[in-house]
């Protein structure tokens, strides 16, 4: 897949297309170093605003982390738990409180919502987002 600059995606989104690919694929391994954001602009063609745009989406989704003077490396994806939700339920997403994060030992600053489900007067989780599947029972 290469970048195509007359496309209606937008290049920075195009350019985590790219990375997010080399991901999943296991190209680039957990805990292994991306290109850093120069290597990424020659390779690319793009900005260095374009490359942090990109690197910032993904950090968004979780797949890679930034450490200032070291570079950005892709996350140790763990193993995500099944939950079945009943058909009738309501599902929340949202971004946790201070003491959800506390006790779902959320870092401050790491961007991960929190899932509730609520099943009449019942109320089930927060669930971290990016640990859990939903699907209906």
């Amino acid at each position: 897949m290469v970048i195509r600059y007359g496309s209606t995606r937008a290049v920075y989104l195009q350019l985590a297309d790219l990375l997010r690919a080399d991901i999943t694929s296991g190209r680039i391994p957990p805990g292994e170093l991306l290109p850093y954001e120069g290597r990424l602009e020659q390779e690319h063609g793009v900005s260095r605003p374009t490359v942090r745009r990109a690197l910032a989406v993904l950090r968004g989704e979780g797949l890679v982390y930034t450490e200032r003077g070291y570079g950005t490396r892709v996350v140790q994806q763990q193993t995500r738990q099944h939950i079945k939700v009943p058909r009738a339920a309501r599902i929340v997403c949202r971004m946790p409180t201070e003491a959800e994060r506390e006790a779902l030992g959320i870092e401050l600053g790491e961007v991960v919502p929190v899932v509730t489900i609520h099943v009449g007067a019942q109320t089930r989780g927060p669930y971290r987002a990016d640990m859990f599947d939903f699907t209906t029972a």
